[in-house]
């Protein structure tokens, strides 16, 4: 297998342009990132997601990259959904007790404006926490305070499987 990478990988950079030099070399740190337990999927390395919690809120940004356009040279609105749902996620994963998980049951994505500028963020907010599901309010903000998206996830709650070896 590594062998394989490595030739597509050289491959890849001998016809190489600029943006796909810069694009690989995000690829490549996004897997450093998951690597060095700087995020914990690798979409989030590859995303190069940040986060931060204020007032039982949280905030997840990425920078917006060729990585994450469309073939518009936008943000793919599939990034956006994908940002505001591992937002409302993790929220929703925070507000549970040792041994408990959530998932995703349903999102709802409304598109208000093209995702452009320097970073998205992705705010999320508890609307309902049941013993069953948990719903979430969220919106993605671009760098010039634009809201490109609101949404609204629910979660449902389960009791996570012990792991046997």
């Amino acid at each position: 297998m590594k062998e394989q990478v490595e030739n597509l990988f050289n491959e890849c950079l001998l016809r190489a342009s600029d943006e796909d030099l810069r694009i690989i070399k995000q690829l490549l740190e996004g897997v450093q990132r998951k690597q060095n337990n700087k995020n914990e999927s690798i979409i989030g390395g590859i995303f190069a997601m940040d986060r931060k919690t204020e007032d039982g809120n949280l905030e997840v940004s990425i920078p917006i990259t060729p990585v994450i356009y469309n073939s518009l040279e936008i943000v793919h609105g599939g990034v956006t959904a994908t940002l505001v749902d591992t937002a409302m996620g993790t929220l929703a994963n925070m507000m549970l007790p040792e041994g408990y998980g959530a998932v995703t049951t349903n999102l709802n994505v409304h598109y208000l404006a093209p995702g452009v500028g320097e970073r998205l963020s992705a705010h999320a907010s508890i609307v309902h926490h049941g013993s069953k599901t948990i719903v979430v309010d969220g919106k993605v903000v671009s760098s010039d305070g634009r809201i490109i998206a609101h949404s609204t996830g629910s979660f449902f709650i389960f009791k996570k499987q012990k792991e046997t070896i």
